[in-house]
């Protein structure tokens, strides 16, 4: 019965029906082959993806030792530079107490015998003994204040009282230091009424400070100009000079400890300070919350130092 029914069916069908077959067959082959070179490049990237983790994670970890290894070293490193500093601190210290005594009877003896009967040589050697000793003196006490805010002990004592009157104060002895150098100091209306919260002599020695070295470093003949202002909650202090300006790369370096210009040519004038005073005046400055800066046209063109502190309201 079977063999009739399959001898009933046209040979047209039998093969059509055998193509489809082998094309079926051909297309499961197709895809299966696709398939598996898919599947094999999924399994390379993820390989490839695999081993460069693996690599990072190994020079991650090897990074972590060397930074492991120099945090050690920094902790070392900080520690003896903390103990350098604590030495420094404990030598300034006796610096300065060591060597004030005896200076001080070296002024003393030097003024006794200028008021006596000396000849004109002997006279000379001895104002260069006082001039000398006054210079070791400041000397002595910017490193007195260094030692003092090294050690976190440099303390305001504030008080209140008027800004201009401090200036008033001290404006005569800073008039005379410029007629010794044949300097004209101009000095501009002070403004009216201004009350400041500050340790005053603190203040008038950042004033003193800024004034003398404009005065140091201006040329005879030329001029020093000094003006205030009020602005917003502060007074604001400016020392104009006619001087050798500051280097672009220097408004910010020269108010660090020990540092000089690099473009001052006089060495005279290079002689006469340590770069102290500066970096003092800024920490002054800063402990009553004020700033303080510097500005220059350019090497050659002058510079304005200022500084300023709030007013009391």
């Amino acid at each position: 019965m079977e063999i009739l029914i399959i001898a009933l069916i046209p040979l047209s069908l039998l093969l059509l029906g055998a193509g489809f077959l082998v094309v079926a067959q051909v297309s499961g082959f197709m895809q299966s082959s696709f398939f598996n070179q898919r599947q094999h490049f999924s399994n390379m990237v993820i390989q490839q993806y695999m081993e460069r983790i693996a690599l990072a994670q190994g020079q991650l970890y090897q990074r972590k030792q060397e930074l492991e290894g120099m945090s050690v070293k920094l902790s070392l490193s900080n520690q003896e530079l903390g103990r350098l500093n604590e030495m420094k601190s404990k030598f300034l210290s006796m610096v300065v107490h060591d060597v004030r005594t005896p200076l001080a009877s070296i002024r003393g003896f030097s003024e006794l015998l200028l008021k006596k009967n000396v000849g004109e040589r002997e006279a000379m050697y001895l104002k260069n003994i006082v001039s000398s000793t006054d210079q070791l003196g400041r000397l002595i006490a910017d490193l007195t204040d260094l030692a003092m805010i090294e050690a976190g002990k440099l303390k305001m004592e504030k008080t209140d009282f008027f800004f201009p009157e401090m200036a008033k104060d001290i404006l005569p002895g800073l008039s005379i230091n410029a007629q010794k150098k044949g300097v004209d100091l101009v000095v501009h209306d002070f403004p009216e009424g201004v009350l400041v919260d500050g340790d005053k002599f603190r203040l008038s020695q950042v004033f003193m400070n800024l004034v003398n070295n404009a005065i140091k470093f201006t040329p005879a003949d030329k001029k020093v100009e000094i003006s205030f202002r009020r602005e917003g909650k502060y007074v604001v202090t400016m020392v104009k000079d006619a001087g050798i300006g500051i280097h672009s790369s220097e408004t910010k370096k020269i108010f660090e400890k020990f540092y000089q210009a690099k473009h001052q040519k006089d060495e005279k004038l290079r002689k006469q300070g340590w770069g102290l005073g500066l970096s003092i005046a800024q920490e002054v400055v800063r402990a009553h919350q004020g700033d303080i800066g510097a500005a220059s046209p350019g090497l050659g063109k002058g510079s304005t130092f200022w500084f300023k502190v709030p007013v009391k309201s």
